[in-house]
C-alpha cells in the first residue's frame, strides 16, 4: 500500500495535540481570570457603597376619625408640609382610619402601614391628606 492512500496520518514526534486544538486554552483562561477580577471588584464596590442601615425612623400615625374631620372641613395637621430625612432613614405612615390617605407619591390604605426606606438623595413632592397645607415635600439629603 502506498503512502498516498494510507488513511492514517503520520504521528507527531512528541505526541502533543496540534496547535489549533491547544489554541482555545489561552483565551478561555484569560476570560476566566477577567471574570474573577470583575466579580471581586463588584463585591468590593458593593460593600463600599452599601447604604447605611443605621438611619432613623420617622413615624406618623393617622388616627381613626381623620376622614370625618377632613369631610367636615377641619384642618388635619398630622405631618408637616416639609419632611426632611437623611439617606438611610425610613418614613413610616400607619393608617388607623377607614379611608385611604395620600402622602406625596404614596397611598396608604386603611389598616396598612407604609414603610419607605430611602437609599438615595431625592425630593418628592405631592398631595398630602395629612398636612395642614394639603401638600408635602419629602426631602432626602
Amino acid at each position: 500500500m502506498s503512502a498516498a492512500t494510507d488513511p492514517v496520518p503520520p504521528a507527531d514526534d512528541d505526541d502533543t495535540a496540534p496547535l489549533r486544538a491547544r489554541g482555545w486554552a489561552v483565551p478561555v483562561l484569560l476570560a476566566v481570570a477577567a471574570l474573577v477580577v470583575l466579580v471581586g471588584a463588584g463585591v468590593v464596590i458593593a460593600k463600599v457603597t452599601a447604604p447605611d442601615s443605621s438611619g432613623e425612623t420617622l413615624t406618623f400615625v393617622v388616627p381613626e376619625g381623620t376622614t370625618e374631620k377632613l369631610f367636615f372641613g377641619e384642618t388635619v395637621d398630622i405631618m408637616p408640609s416639609r419632611v426632611e430625612l437623611d439617606v438611610g432613614d425610613t418614613l413610616v405612615v400607619r393608617n388607623d382610619d377607614t379611608e385611604t390617605m395620600v402622602v406625596g407619591p404614596f397611598t396608604v390604605r386603611p389598616g396598612e402601614t407604609l414603610t419607605q426606606h430611602f437609599q438615595r438623595a431625592q425630593t418628592l413632592v405631592g398631595e398630602c391628606s395629612l398636612s395642614g397645607s394639603g401638600t408635602v415635600e419629602i426631602v432626602v439629603t
